[in-house]
């Protein structure tokens, strides 16, 4: 069997090629087909990280470069493991690629887990695997959606208990930044920062209470303290504009993406240290006080509500790896409509 991966340069993550090769699929290992998978800004977050997160070390490449994780669903195209049925279609952590080679391990009648021995030390959360189903809704919906939104739906979850008054997103166009203010509305104060070609968009969603250009920070003085930022933009200098303006009003900064991950803005800040967010550890920690059928409950009852919003999203399928490759590139350079979801196959 050939498969298909794009691979990207690690030092220079616009840089991506198509690699072809054959596999062989041994025993107690199933290949999948990968049919379709979000590329959002999430996937840049992936390989700015890659190294410090080990985001590339879920599907290992050639050295010097990576394959970027990606969300979505797949089929079984050859099955020696026990208990995988070729054709059952599974959503899940996927390589940017054609083809997927896991070690099903714990299967049940809901999914299963990848054994692979380089996976076992890594996050918990990214090896499961769910037989696809209808409780989150239509597929491209689930792709483009479900991974951010838990992060969304697991911020709120923390930022309920805060003290603050105001919530500061950036990148306030982003699905997962949208999905947090869909969630904190009406409980805190949200100003969305945001570049000004996509100011439009983010105040027509109606989920923030003040939206605001990053060029235009000095606006900030008027919202209310004490005041909370989540970074999910990356972006080291607005970072550095936000601290400033609201020195001591400021009481918590959170890291969560790096959608602007090329500036860093360089050197100590004024006001609280930023404080990187991983979800997958507030997950367990919520599970682990709710169960998982509680955590499952609480979870899918916000998506819905969020899920009946998005009319203003634009989907728009692509195929090939030509097609792909141009996608990532524009991912990393930032030239996205905030408006459209992409999903994909190789």
């Amino acid at each position: 069997m050939q498969i298909t991966e794009i691979h990207v340069e690690r030092a220079n993550l616009a840089a991506a090629c198509a690699v072809s090769s054959d596999i062989t699929v041994g025993d107690g290992h199933v290949l999948f087909q990968i049919e379709r998978f979000a590329m959002t800004a999430n996937n840049v977050t992936y390989a700015a990280h890659g190294v410090d997160i080990r985001y590339w070390d879920f599907f290992p490449a050639p050295e010097g470069f990576g394959i970027v994780p990606v969300w979505g669903f797949a089929r079984v195209a050859e099955s020696r493991a026990v208990g995988i049925e070729v054709g059952a279609r599974v959503y899940g952590y996927w390589p940017m690629a054609s083809h997927a080679l896991l070690r099903p391990a714990k299967a049940s009648a809901r999914g299963f887990v990848d054994a692979a021995a380089h996976r076992l030390p890594l996050p918990p959360v990214y090896n499961g695997y769910e037989y696809a189903g209808d409780a989150w809704g239509p597929e491209t919906l689930q792709c483009l959606f479900r991974p951010l939104y838990i992060t969304s739906f697991v911020l709120d979850c923390m930022l309920a208990a805060s003290p603050a008054q105001t919530l500061i997103l950036t990148s306030a166009s982003s699905k997962t930044s949208l999905g947090l203010a869909h969630a904190a509305r009406g409980r805190q104060r949200l100003v969305g920062l945001t570049s000004p070609a996509n100011r439009g968009f983010v105040e027509a969603t109606g989920y923030y209470d003040d939206v605001i250009a990053y060029g235009d920070v000095g606006a900030l003085a008027a919202v209310p303290g004490p005041a909370a930022l989540i970074d999910f933009a990356g972006n080291g200098d607005v970072r550095r504009d936000v601290h400033t303006q609201l020195g001591d009003r400021l009481i918590e900064s959170h890291l969560v993406g790096d959608t602007h991950w090329q500036a860093d803005g360089g050197g100590p800040l004024p006001g609280p240290e930023p404080r990187w967010f991983f979800a997958p550890n507030v997950i367990v920690e919520r599970v682990a006080e709710w169960g998982n059928d509680g955590f499952q409950q609480r979870l899918l009852a916000a998506w819905s509500g969020f899920a009946a919003t998005t009319g203003w999203l634009q989907l728009a399928e692509i195929a090939g790896e030509a097609a792909v490759m141009a996608r990532w590139q524009a991912l990393v350079a930032g030239g996205i409509d905030p408006a459209q979801g992409v999903v994909a196959s190789v």
